[in-house]
């Protein structure tokens, strides 16, 4: 294969043209990458979609699951666009889980809310215990081990699989949280204030001794 027939990921709206008008975490988020090839990719280059998109063949935007309407290609249009492939995006990946499409009409959670999962997993007298032998293993004096790296620092932790709390013993977040899911929160907001902090918890700690999501150990 030529350089030019690789395939490379594409900002559907250029990095150059929307970073100095939208916040960091829209403009690298996945809903404006796309799969093109080294040479297409250099002859969008900055280009807005209003000046390119017009000459590709719908079924190509379609099958990366691009909107295909023209109102959304003008870059005060950059949020709506995101939306709505957003939307495409969790209808096609919900449809290969098996899954429902979501309801638009439901209310939606607050960004700080922690997901449910965390909220449904109290169990009655009769449930049998959590705490595993593989578990029991795990711990330490203070807890399992856990840890997680954001913007490229590592945050170490200890989960307590009683309680299911998380302390974060000294570093960004230090304290001691209720849920994965808060301690995720507070750690993502030391190290980077300027993106939305909601986290899943169980999917955002890592075991250190295993290396697997702390999900593994429910």
């Amino acid at each position: 294969m030529s350089s030019g027939a690789k395939i490379e990921f594409h900002h559907v709206f250029p990095r150059a043209r929307v970073q100095s008008a939208y916040a960091k975490e829209e403009r690298n988020g996945l809903a404006d990458l796309v799969f093109v090839t080294g040479q297409t990719n250099k002859m969008i280059s900055s280009k807005l979609p209003s000046e390119y998109m017009g000459g590709i063949d719908p079924d190509r935007l379609a099958e990366q699951w691009v909107p295909g309407d023209p109102e959304l290609r003008s870059l005060d249009r950059f949020p709506e666009f995101l939306s709505a492939r957003r939307r495409l995006l969790a209808n096609v990946l919900n449809d290969l889980l098996g899954l429902p499409v979501p309801d638009e009409a439901a209310p939606r959670r607050e960004v700080d809310e922690p997901p449910a999962d965390d909220e449904l997993i109290a169990e009655g007298p009769t449930a049998p215990s959590l705490v595993a032998a593989r578990v029991q293993a795990l711990r330490t004096e203070h807890g399992v081990e856990v840890h997680a790296v954001h913007d490229g620092r590592r945050v170490n932790g200890y989960y307590d699989p009683s309680s299911r709390t998380v302390t974060i013993p000294s570093g960004p977040g230090r304290g001691e949280y209720e849920s994965p899911s808060g301690a995720a929160v507070a750690v993502v907001r030391a190290l980077d204030p300027h993106v939305s902090p909601h986290r899943n918890g169980r999917s955002f700690w890592i075991v250190t001794a295993t290396g697997e999501f702390l999900q593994s150990i429910r």
